[in-house]
């Protein structure tokens, strides 16, 4: 995974230097958000969300900010989350992502996603730090 890693990081990089600073920022994050859900690593997630955050996840269900980090400790184990795609837009102190990519993910022999999935994440700025405020995560139907 190391070369991989390095890969992916080359072609981030690459990609970023056509980008303004809060779009380098944001491709940044999302690569740093994934990770640190494969490491479940809930610190991460703590800083980034904004405390009013809300969460949309695959079946529906809405989560808070205390509820998602939850959902980082404990049994829940992240085995994969690809990006794939990233599209960004930015307004003004908004910026909005829309992600696609691989996720899967377990609790004990449960599976809880699995296959590719779409996301929208939604970042102001506050005191200067991107902040996530909103996110959602939706299954792509096989057809």
């Amino acid at each position: 995974m190391p070369g991989l890693t390095c890969l992916l990081v080359r072609q981030t990089i690459t990609h970023m230097k056509h980008k303004s600073e809060d779009e380098q920022a944001l491709i940044k994050i999302q690569h740093e958000w994934a990770e640190a859900r494969m490491k479940g690593d809930s610190s991460y997630t703590r800083r980034l969300e904004a405390e009013n955050c809300t969460v949309v996840w695959p079946d529906g269900s809405i989560a808070n900010k205390r509820e998602d980090l939850k959902s980082m400790t404990g049994d829940i184990v992240f085995t994969e989350f690809k990006i794939n795609d990233l599209q960004l837009r930015l307004y003004g102190d908004t910026g909005i992502v829309v992600g696609q990519g691989t996720i899967r993910a377990h609790e004990g022999k449960q599976n809880l996603l699995g296959g590719k999935f779409v996301w929208t994440d939604t970042f102001v700025k506050q005191h200067g730090e991107l902040k996530v405020i909103a996110s959602q995560v939706t299954p792509v139907l096989e057809k």
